[in-house]
């Protein structure tokens, strides 16, 4: 839900993240190849987070095949992410039917993305 529209300064926009403040992330989904072991799993999602997520400063909330990323930190996630993600994932072989959504308020907006690409 978002906060109403009523006026704010600067301060209260910021807070709330909203205005010139508001943040965006996407949501994201793939499918497994084959089932991984937890020494396989744990393996891939240290190489996802090592070569895609942190040399981005980007977040991640889920886990292989589901996730929501945003900016670490302040700041929003972008386009340019969102694709780098998409063609990470579809690179390796450990992944397939791999659907990334647009950019969304990562603050307000639910988690209930329809892909659509």
């Amino acid at each position: 839900m978002t906060p109403s529209n009523k006026s704010r300064n600067a301060r209260q926009r910021k807070k709330l993240h909203v205005g010139e403040f508001q943040e965006f992330g996407f949501e994201y989904k793939a499918d497994l190849t084959k089932e991984l072991n937890s020494d396989e799993e744990a393996q891939l999602i240290h190489t996802f987070l090592e070569e895609l997520i942190e040399p981005r400063d980007l977040a991640l909330s889920g886990w292989l095949t589901t996730g929501f990323v945003c900016n670490f930190g302040s700041g929003s996630a972008t386009d340019e992410d969102r694709e780098a993600l998409k063609a990470w994932m579809m690179a390796r072989p450990e992944f397939k039917n791999v659907e990334v959504g647009a950019l969304k308020d990562a603050w307000y907006s639910p988690m209930d993305t329809e892909f659509a690409e």
